[in-house]
């Protein structure tokens, strides 16, 4: 059965010489993994969409109990052209997509979880500034469509643990973007403009790791943060 939908793309990775290996988060499917046959090849016109975080009208055969569909087409709804061309846009950009793929299970589809994940990215694609604060509404969003969201008044018992070495104005933040709604426009543009230090952000994603693995059974290490830092650390030796 040939498929269309609407997918992001969490992973790319190439085999063999012609063709890549592609996770997606589909509107249809949930997550689900595609073999695209030669696109690395110059004849193929469409190979190229097939880039994380690239949200696409997917084409595939798809077939029950199988792990890897072939993929056949694919074209750009959106390439997030400006989040490629800002480093910490990218950065923040690889964690989302990496939060999906790592708590998500295959073949189960959720609709709000896709629209959070594309709302999120087009929201990226647009700011201008603080874009960790996007990250971090992405996961606290995330934490409570997978069913163990954190609320706002959570956050104080936790403070004496997790989060103590936040000063009251900065536990305020964090309360604002755990409390926040996309629908409610004028909050989401404050979440925009709150200003976060880099020893908060430190914190909390401290937080975050520990607390999907204490919610997650199985939950691999976040990758992206250790590929960034090594990457600037080659650029300033």
């Amino acid at each position: 059965m040939i498929v269309k939908t609407e997918a992001i793309v969490l992973k790319c990775i190439n085999y063999r010489e012609t063709s890549k290996i592609v996770t997606f988060y589909s509107k249809s499917h949930g997550k689900i993994r595609g073999i695209a046959k030669a696109v690395r090849s110059t004849k193929t016109r469409w190979g190229g969409v097939l880039q994380s975080m690239a949200y696409l009208n997917l084409f595939f055969y798809f077939k029950e109990n199988k792990d890897l569909h072939l993929v056949s087409n694919a074209e750009y709804a959106n390439a997030f052209k400006s989040i490629y061309g800002d480093y910490d846009k990218l950065q923040a950009g690889f964690k989302i997509i990496e939060l999906v793929n790592r708590t998500t299970a295959d073949h189960e589809p959720n609709d709000e979880v896709f629209n959070l994940l594309k709302f999120t990215l087009e929201n990226l694609e647009s700011a201008t500034k603080n874009y960790s604060n996007l990250l971090f509404y992405f996961e606290f969003r995330l934490c409570e469509l997978l069913g163990f969201g954190i609320h706002p008044g959570m956050l104080n018992p936790l403070r004496t643990k997790i989060l103590s070495k936040l000063n009251q104005g900065e536990l305020k933040s964090i309360e604002f973007i755990a409390g926040c709604r996309h629908k409610e426009e004028g909050n989401f543009n404050t979440l925009l403009n709150l200003n976060i230090s880099v020893s908060t952000t430190k914190v909390l994603e401290s937080f975050f790791e520990n607390y999907l693995k204490n919610h997650l059974e199985h939950i691999n290490n976040s990758k992206t943060g250790k590929v960034f830092k090594s990457q600037e650390a080659h650029l300033t030796e």
